[in-house]
């Protein structure tokens, strides 16, 4: 995604979106598809001769340029698969190919290798994969490689295996229109334990002359292939990712600056970065009255870390500008928070843009993950002493760090920030940002412990942070607006939650901490539901109860059914890893919503959802593709203006109705006409 400058005093450079998706034109296109297929169609001379020469048949007309290793190795595995039962197609999987065949094969290899990419990374549309795969020479896993530096997924290799698993082989082999995946996948799962030996057979049958072993290690491949896996072996996807960087050509220049894509990993580390925050305030003053402040100042951009920054902002928003009455909710609304989350991406870019004048957005991006969105990280000048004193010394952020001495003082940086991500009161802000850590002292350790708060924690910093508070509230205020849905997915999170574990007493073993992320727009919409969807989707914090638990907050995943027919359910899932691959849900992706899956489980919108889209049998009653849930995902995940209806809540809290305009009711044309105008 591309940004443009706001008019703003030649000093100040704010950033704003932009509804620019950064595609390759259709020339360039066309040359990048010709130089793959052009590469594609070199693999299957050089299989065809490596096989014909050492007694093995030419590629059959089944034999995809798909797999997990470079093209040749994929076709000569593929080769040796052999097929026992009738396919759906007339043609035969091992048949040798006749003339003409072997372009339509090489084709459909292109679509499966496009499919990989985009079933691996989220708002990757099939142009820019197509762009990928020419840097890559037709390498899909070494394309992978080349977009995981890209886009700054530095700890990709640190997420969880599952979410690198076979099923991306399968969405490929099923959108090549290969006649049985299964088997393809159940092969490469057979020799996914035995790699090492796999990998010696190849090159016996690689070398030159060929030699009389080589027509053995075609049929040991074919037994290890054919005859299944090892028995109890596990099945480690890490070898797929170590060959490829060995593949990898380095450095490997990217002429290419698809910002959407790097600008979605600083989105998703932030998302990462308020779930730890929520985790760590306490529950009573959340739910009373944190969760308003927090939506309406508490932004990740500081002079401390993002997770302290989100803290100390919401507290010092509620003492400052208090509700004139409380309203007890157990729920942060989605949309509420994902707009705060997107304020704080353009004005922690802000902040650097206008310290530093030539860096661009692009480059302030790129900086933040790799100082996991920590401004003292990205710009040393802007604490010096504790840059020293956090083992991050300038070598490891030279590469991203802005050079040179600041053009801007700290105070317009952070009012150039404020006003990027839409502050009620920038003026305020920059006063706390630029004298918080004086104001603190010694109470700069709370923030520093990642354990939780206490309230008695939360009360000295806010006296410290604002000694004369104004008087706060005088009343409690009735749920009302937004009631049906918050007291439909809250009676619904604990009652899942008292079933879920008990204690040896027989009592639940969690409670409720806070409801942090809802979809309630899961499966195929009906109109025999009140809600309209089959299912809804749901992340919450749940506190152990037992003093053993240490009383840290749990991450969970809900499905919860809308109908009497599925069952709901919930499970613990880690809190995700900023910069590193997550677990895909295609009906949350579609709604923009940053749910937290769970990992080796299925659930509506995981692995048969993708598997349908790519075998072009849509969830959705008109025929959605890639591109459609990039857009539809970006118009309503990425924007910064206007209200959503949650607001509605804070209306009489806050004294005074939203003036903003309501987004959440109008059609995706107009926020794209709307997101126009204001760019």
């Amino acid at each position: 995604m591309s940004l443009v400058s706001n008019s703003a005093p030649s000093d100040l450079r704010i950033y704003k979106p932009t509804i620019i998706a950064g595609c390759p034109q259709t020339k360039e296109l066309s040359e990048s598809r010709a130089h793959v297929l052009q590469k594609i169609q070199s693999g299957y001379r050089k299989a065809r001769k490596l096989l014909e020469a050492r007694g093995g048949k030419a590629p059959a007309c089944s034999s995809l340029c798909l797999g997990l290793l470079d093209p040749v190795s994929n076709l000569v595995i593929n080769n040796l698969i052999s097929y026992k039962r009738k396919r759906k197609r007339n043609c035969k999987p091992s048949r040798v190919c006749e003339v003409g065949e072997e372009e339509d094969l090489e084709r459909r290899s292109l679509d499966g290798m496009v499919a990989f990419l985009t079933r691996l990374f989220p708002d990757l549309a099939e142009s820019q994969a197509v762009r990928y795969l020419y840097l890559a020479d037709a390498d899909a896993v070494v394309a992978a490689v080349i977009i995981v530096s890209h886009v700054g997924m530095k700890r990709f290799d640190n997420s969880d295996p599952a979410v690198m698993e076979m099923a991306l082989l399968k969405c490929a082999v099923l959108a090549a229109g290969h006649p049985d995946a299964d088997r393809v996948v159940c092969a490469w799962r057979n020799i996914s334990s035995r790699m090492e030996k796999v990998l010696c057979l190849l090159t016996r049958l690689s070398g030159n002359p060929p030699a009389h072993y080589s027509v053995t290690a075609i049929d040991i491949l074919s037994r290890m292939l054919n005859e299944g896996a090892p028995f109890d072996c596990e099945e480690d996807m890490s070898w797929v990712w170590q060959l490829a960087n060995a593949r990898c050509p380095s450095p490997c220049s990217v002429p290419y600056r698809h910002t959407r894509l790097l600008s979605r990993t600083l989105h998703d580390a932030i998302h990462a970065f308020y779930l730890q925050a929520l985790a760590r305030l306490p529950a009573g003053e959340l739910c009373s009255r944190f969760h308003r402040s927090l939506l309406k100042g508490g932004y990740c951009y500081g002079p401390l870390d993002p997770v302290s920054n989100i803290i100390i902002n919401t507290i010092w928003y509620d003492a400052v500008f208090p509700p004139s009455k409380t309203l007890e909710l157990d729920i942060i609304g989605m949309e509420s928070l994902q707009r705060m989350e997107n304020r704080s991406v353009y004005g922690l870019a802000s902040f650097l843009c206008t310290r530093y004048h030539h860096f661009s957005f692009q480059q302030a991006v790129r900086c933040l993950l790799k100082a996991d969105a920590n401004l003292v990280l990205a710009d040393h000048n802007l604490d010096p002493a504790a840059f020293g004193t956090m083992g991050c010394g300038p070598p490891l952020f030279s590469t991203a760090q802005p050079q040179g001495p600041p053009n801007t003082g700290v105070d317009k940086a952070f009012f150039a920030a404020a006003k990027a991500a839409c502050h009620p009161n920038p003026e305020a802000q920059v006063k706390l940002l630029t004298s918080c850590k004086a104001m603190l002292g010694s109470a700069m350790s709370l923030l520093q412990d990642s354990s939780k708060l206490s309230s008695q924690d939360v009360q000295r910093l806010a006296m410290l942070l604002c000694p004369e508070s104004p008087s706060g509230e005088t009343g409690a205020l009735p749920l009302k607006g937004y009631r049906h849905v918050h007291t439909r997915i809250s009676k619904k999170v604990n009652a899942l939650l008292n079933a879920y574990e008990n204690m040896p007493n027989g009592d639940p073993k969690f409670k409720l901490h806070v409801i942090c992320g809802v979809n309630d727009q899961v499966s195929c919409s009906t109109s025999d539901l009140p809600r309209g969807h089959h299912h809804s989707h749901v992340n919450f914090l749940a506190t152990p109860k037992s003093q053993c638990g240490g009383g840290v907050p749990t991450l969970f995943f809900a499905e919860i059914s809308n109908s009497y027919e599925d069952a709901s359910f919930c499970r613990p899932v880690p809190l995700p890893l900023p910069c590193a691959a997550q677990v895909r849900c295609l009906h949350c992706e579609f709604m923009g919503t940053r749910i937290v899956h769970p990992v080796g489980m299925d659930f509506h919108g995981g692995e048969s959802e993708f598997e349908k889209m790519a075998c072009r049998k849509y969830p959705y009653d008109d025929d959605v593709g890639n591109m459609d849930i990039i857009n539809h995902r970006f118009n309503l995940a990425e924007s910064i203006y206007g209200s959503v209806i949650e607001d509605s809540l804070y209306d009489d809290l806050d004294g005074h109705k939203s003036k903003e305009r309501d987004l959440s009711s109008m059609s995706i044309d107009a926020k794209i006409l709307l997101l126009a105008k204001n760019a």
